[in-house]
């Protein structure tokens, strides 16, 4: 049990990394499809049909899939200004009452994304474009991001309970993303921004 949550937990970070370059490959192919379309506009008076539709897909299944990533980075905002100030020990149990109420909201918008994307495959649901579009297909990996994000969530904190209980205050520290507190810190006060 010592070592299957944090393995569990490199796996998902694993996959998570994979998503973000999967994501960020498909902005840039929006990227080209834009320009294209532009082109094709300028000197053609030609469009290319759905490059808005698709730009939609892409903005929101990307954003769902970089979630889960931003979390394993501690890339996600936090407003810890009164944290900051409080005891270590009590300021860790803010911050895993942080992560815990993150986790019961994206499990509720998984659950939510998951329902939708049903809802759209039982009805056989189609854009309202002339390309029509099974919307369940941008729906489900939309859904999937949010799925990922929570399933990192629940492992985040199943290996911040055992840290907390083995006693192992440096491994907490680092899942709660207090090292790189320290470094942004740090960096703050060497470019004279503080």
């Amino acid at each position: 049990m010592k070592r299957i949550i944090p393995s569990s937990e490199a796996a998902l970070r694993a996959i998570s990394h994979a998503a973000c370059i999967v994501g960020g490959w498909l902005v840039i192919l929006l990227s080209i499809g834009i320009c294209v379309e532009v082109f094709l506009r300028k000197v053609f008076s030609e469009s290319l049909q759905g490059i808005d539709e698709y730009g939609g897909y892409t903005l929101a299944t990307t954003a769902s899939l970089g979630l889960a990533y931003c979390f394993y980075e501690h890339a996600h905002i936090q407003i810890d200004v009164v944290v900051r100030k409080l005891p270590k020990r009590l300021g860790r149990v803010f911050a895993v009452i942080a992560i815990l109420a993150l986790g019961i909201v994206v499990g509720m918008l998984a659950l939510g994304a998951i329902r939708l994307t049903d809802e759209s495959y039982l009805f056989g649901a189609f854009s309202n474009t002339p390309l029509r579009t099974p919307i369940y297909y941008p729906q489900a990996i939309w859904a999937g991001g949010f799925c990922l994000f929570f399933l990192a969530i629940v492992l985040r904190l199943l290996h911040l309970l055992q840290t907390i209980l083995l006693g192992d205050k440096d491994a907490t520290s680092d899942l709660l993303g207090e090292a790189r507190s320290g470094e942004d810190s740090q960096i703050t006060r060497i470019q004279g921004i503080e």
